[in-house]
């Protein structure tokens, strides 16, 4: 029984992919081979082997007055152990403090903010802090 629900479920999402030519059409899935796959690396390599040759050489720079210099020593400095967490100010925020923020968010989505009329249902409202003491 349970296999039977597990199988109609499968075959009803295989029935819900695109078909093969499909996702050719929409050019999500190219039929390849292995020589097309080679050609096309041969011509990427070619091209990228071309932009690396039309780079200027070290004294075609230094004519054009453009300075590069080179390091013989890399320098190593010991750094300190720290903190790398980042500082969480809103967590450090009173009630009275969360409660003005809302409410100054809330005037300002009602009164200042732009919003199309076919949208203003959509304009979510913070609701205010009760204090519940």
């Amino acid at each position: 029984m349970v296999q039977n629900v597990i199988l109609i479920f499968f075959r009803r999402r295989l029935s819900q992919r695109p078909a093969v030519e499909e996702l050719e059409r929409r050019n999500i899935l190219k039929q390849r081979n292995d020589q097309t796959e080679q050609e096309e690396r041969r011509e990427i390599k070619q091209r990228l082997t071309r932009k690396l040759n039309q780079r200027p050489t070290v004294d075609e720079l230094r004519d054009r007055k453009i300075l590069i210099r080179f390091s013989d020593y890399v320098e190593v400095a010991k750094a300190q152990d720290y903190d790398r967490r980042a500082d969480k100010p809103w967590t450090r925020l009173s009630a009275a403090d969360k409660a003005a923020i809302r409410k100054e968010l809330n005037e300002y989505k009602s009164n200042e903010m732009e919003v199309h009329a076919s949208s203003k249902h959509l304009t979510r409202s913070h609701r205010p802090f009760l204090n519940k003491r």
